[in-house]
């Protein structure tokens, strides 16, 4: 009877570790991503604009990869068991998507999807979530905090974003008209820049 119940134990024990190595594959990631970057030249593009008296700029789907993966890589610890360790961040019709994989206690990685709404709300870009997905399983989306992406910062001081739109694999970004004063502010500026004045 001992020995019939021992083996019974042993039995439970191996299928418990079988469907934790099995749940660990499971759950791995399908894409081998890194949180490397290059820089966006947003400010030169907002310049640009401005020169030319237009009032939006567009970011690509290579730009936004590349703003998403740069705003991780400042806080990579979501949380003290969860790291972030790579991401992919893709537009699909008016969505952004992650592709986000993550270290679990340092040990167990695995492959997350969430896919955010995007709006402006002074002086951000918030991604705000929509859907989180472990491979096919939907998670509770209250599990996972909005992104925030400090666009503002990057831009001149007399560059207001209006409102932001996802226009396929862009996103278009409009701008408050600058006045003529702030104009001159800038025309100021750019041509102290070329003779090497300073204030």
């Amino acid at each position: 009877m001992i020995r019939k119940w021992l083996i019974s134990i042993i039995v439970l024990i191996l299928l418990l570790a079988g469907a934790g190595a099995l749940a660990i594959w499971y759950v791995k990631p399908e894409e081998d991503l890194n949180l490397n970057y290059d820089p966006v030249p947003i400010v030169d593009r907002a310049l640009t604009m401005i020169r030319h008296l237009d009032t939006e700029f567009v970011l690509s789907e290579a730009d936004i990869n590349n703003i998403g993966k740069a705003t991780i890589r400042l806080h990579p610890d979501y949380s003290p068991d969860i790291r972030i360790t790579g991401a992919r961040f893709e537009l699909q019709e008016d969505k952004l998507v992650a592709h986000v994989n993550v270290m679990y206690k340092k040990r167990i990685p695995a492959g997350l999807v969430i896919t955010y709404g995007l709006r402006w709300s002074e002086p951000n870009v918030v991604a705000v979530v929509e859907e989180a997905k472990l491979k096919g399983i939907t998670l509770k989306k209250s599990d996972f905090d909005n992104m925030e992406i400090p666009l503002s910062s990057e831009l001149p001081k007399l560059v207001h974003i209006q409102k932001l739109d996802v226009q396929g694999k862009s996103v278009v970004i409009t701008i408050r008209k600058p006045t003529l004063r702030e104009l001159r502010n800038l025309l100021s500026q750019e041509l102290k820049k070329q003779v090497g004045w300073t204030d």
